[in-house]
């Protein structure tokens, strides 16, 4: 814990009273660390396919078998359908996992899409901050609240906002207006102004608590009740990112463990 002076040190246009210093955190490009996981893993025999969807999944006595169509969903005449024949699935789907695990008849998980909104801090007023920057958490919990990132870029983003949406794929509709990031990172960061913001990206979070609920469920990860040789990854929100590696170490043995 550090006061004000440390406080103005590290960040001299930040207003606190009081923050936990985290020496080692640090931030990366998502697009490539997605990336370079997909190069690792090819130059280990994976095989990454694009451009496909399940459709279906099938229980048989020793696999599942998945029906995945290839193609441009907008032009059915090209969409082809294969069967792949898996001894052990992960379902990793993101925002779609409980489709997945529904495809197996399991149905006891309920995927609400909220979407998180950034702005950015024009390349100019950049140096107002130096590193990444937590307000507390969310009263709601629905999220950690606008934080400030400086990026690898030379920007900061202000962000990410959260409210329910009811289509998974809405990302730009009735973006929220820059007076609202403003509002959030002033509290922060008194001497942004609204010149100062434009609109960034916007992500959707894999919430498995309904609107309205209270409580925290999330990073489910079990193999299926009914069959075992599908192991569900679902709720796997923020931090999912940070925590895909240690996730990964976690669900290794489970995958070892089916195929042996």
């Amino acid at each position: 814990m550090v006061g004000p002076e440390r406080i103005r040190q590290r960040e001299p246009h930040i207003r606190a009273a009081a923050a936990l210093e985290v020496p080692s955190t640090a931030i990366v490009s998502a697009e490539e660390l997605v990336k370079a996981f997909a190069r690792l893993a090819s130059e280990r025999g994976a095989s990454i396919l694009t451009n496909a969807r399940v459709t279906k999944l099938e229980a048989r006595p020793d696999c599942i078998a998945i029906a995945v169509e290839f193609g441009d969903q907008a032009d059915r005449e090209s969409v082809t359908t294969e069967i792949v024949e898996a001894r052990c699935v992960v379902n990793s789907a993101g925002l779609h996992a409980d489709e997945i695990a529904a495809l197996l008849g399991n149905h006891r998980y309920r995927i609400y899409p909220v979407r998180g909104e950034y702005a950015e801090v024009v390349r100019s007023r950049a140096d107002l901050v130096n590193a990444l920057v937590y307000p507390l958490p969310h009263h709601d919990r629905l999220s950690l609240g606008v934080h400030l990132t400086k990026t690898l870029w030379g920007t900061v983003l202000v962000g990410p906002t959260a409210h329910y949406v009811d289509d998974k794929n809405d990302y730009e509709h009735n973006r929220l207006p820059l007076e609202e990031f403003l509002q959030d990172a002033r509290g922060l960061l008194p001497e942004l102004c609204l010149e100062d913001l434009r609109l960034a990206y916007s992500g959707i979070r894999p919430k498995l608590v309904p609107p309205g609920g209270k409580g925290i469920a999330d990073f489910v990860i079990a193999r299926d009740p009914t069959y075992p040789r599908a192991i569900h990854l679902v709720g796997i929100e923020s931090p999912g990112l940070t925590s895909a590696p240690a996730i990964a170490r976690h669900v290794a043995p489970l995958v070892s463990e089916t195929l042996d």
